[in-house]
């Protein structure tokens, strides 16, 4: 059996972010990439061994707030883009997602997410899971 190694294929891949007790008055804080009861490991991104596509993110909140603003973007080397992004009032959940064009990566670069929460954000009490979908070109291998 010969194997074609030119044949490329699309894989999506969700990559996990979390921040325990979401505070007030927080601004383009890179969330990070594990965190358990309010301990992390302080790694904020996950580094692409091939180039891709971000597609689509979604959040959850363990309860859900009664005022404020919470809005919650994947990231390219620390830069957020703008879509697919998300603007969270009372919901515990939520999710975007955007066409194939509009948030691409090269080879070795570093997702992310990041979050900005208003001065009246009252879910001060809510843990946030944040998932970035990627679709990876995988080549090569």
């Amino acid at each position: 059996m010969q194997i074609d190694n030119t044949l490329s294929r699309w894989q999506l891949v969700p990559l996990v972010f979390s921040q325990a007790s979401v505070a007030a008055s927080q601004t383009n804080v890179q969330l990070y990439t594990s965190e358990v009861d309010a301990t992390v490991l302080d790694t904020t991104g996950y580094v692409m061994p091939w180039e891709g596509k971000i597609v689509a993110i979604s959040a959850h909140l363990s309860a859900a707030a009664t005022a404020g603003t919470l809005t919650v973007g994947a990231t390219v080397a620390g830069t957020e883009g703008s879509d697919p992004t998300l603007s969270i009032t009372t919901e515990t959940e939520k999710y975007d997602t955007a066409p194939r064009t509009a948030a691409r990566f090269a080879v070795g670069a570093v997702i992310g997410a990041e979050i900005t929460s208003s001065a009246t954000w009252d879910g001060t009490t809510s843990d946030l899971n944040v998932i970035v979908w990627v679709l990876l070109k995988v080549s090569g291998i």
